[in-house]
């Protein structure tokens, strides 16, 4: 036999031994690969749920207004503490929502003292899972709209203020939360978003890459995160994103604020918020402030937000031109 023959025959068993090993190697690193993309939101998303937080209680009449003390009950049975401030000759309800964790709802009592001074109520609302009010867990924001309802169904109830205004603000998830709520509630006339993350997977990703993350992991980890999330709260669920939730405001007016150095919710969770908007023509107002203020507001300013005048005007001159 020709030796070239006998080579080539050789060779040929060799060079399809070597695509097989190549074909397995690269089968596994795909198959680790993509256990590895499930394994980051079901090793780091029980940190957020699953768990209660327990929050510091602050008195209204510390910030120079008085509060009524109430219960809410959601329609999925959840009894919440809320705080019920009055002005005189009320021009409507501010419904005020904190964050994922911290602070309580009550550190916002200056806010309800600003929106009294300017003719507006407002009602202060402890989020499920947080302080006083009832729930296992806190629910991202897709389950606390139904919070937002609960407050909604009280004002309705009271002939005194049923027929005016309901403006509803929230601050990071709180923001995120007012959103979702104003998709599922026409009776939310208006809102004012503060720092909103713009998804959950979103908000995970850029949390995953400040922690060292390569943001293309963090974005092919995006269905993952979502699949986990469907199984958790039901798949239903996921339709509380603020950035679907955004494009069914129609004609009611959004104040969305967020500052460029926010080092908990980038900036760009506020672009994209914000260019679902326009593509939308849903009326939208912004403010934008320069530096890492995630509550938009300064902190010295946190418990007297009105000494905070380019803050507390974009907020009261929105109130004033949308609902005059």
């Amino acid at each position: 036999m020709n030796e070239n023959v006998v080579n080539e025959v050789i060779q040929k068993p060799r060079k399809s031994r070597a695509k097989k090993i190549i074909i397995i190697i690269a089968v596994v690193l795909i198959v680790l690969f993509i256990a590895l993309l499930i394994f980051i939101p079901y090793s780091i998303m029980p940190m957020f749920l699953g768990q209660r937080y327990e929050q510091q209680q602050f008195n209204s009449l510390d910030y120079g207004i008085p509060s009524e003390r109430i219960t809410l009950v959601t329609d999925d049975s959840l009894h919440l503490a809320a705080w019920r401030t009055r002005a005189e000759d009320s021009r409507g309800t501010i419904i005020i929502l904190s964050g994922i964790q911290n602070p309580s709802v009550t550190a916002f009592f200056g806010y309800a003292k600003m929106f009294a001074d300017h003719g507006w109520d407002s009602l202060l609302i402890e989020m499920r899972a947080r302080g006083e009010s009832e729930g296992k867990e806190i629910g991202l924001g897709m389950t606390e709209w139904r919070d937002v309802k609960a407050g909604v169904d009280f004002l309705r109830a009271d002939k005194e203020v049923r027929d005016l205004p309901v403006v509803a603000l929230g601050t990071s998830m709180g923001g995120s939360t007012v959103i979702n709520a104003a998709k599922e509630l026409p009776e939310v006339n208006g809102v004012i978003s503060i720092s909103a993350f713009s998804s959950w997977a979103d908000a995970f990703v850029s949390n995953m890459e400040m922690s060292g993350m390569p943001k293309a992991i963090g974005i092919m980890d995006i269905p993952f995160i979502n699949t986990y999330l469907g199984f958790h709260f039901g798949f239903d669920a996921l339709k509380y994103s603020p950035e679907k939730s955004i494009t069914k405001l129609g004609e009611r007016p959004i104040l969305m604020m967020h500052s460029t150095g926010d080092t908990q919710i980038p900036y760009e969770h506020f672009e994209k918020l914000l260019n679902k908007a326009k593509k939308h023509h849903i009326d939208v107002t912004t403010f934008i402030r320069q530096g890492n203020e995630h509550f938009v507001c300064y902190e010295q300013y946190s418990e007297a937000p009105s000494q905070d005048t380019e803050f507390s005007q974009a907020i009261l001159d929105f109130l004033a031109v949308k609902f005059p």
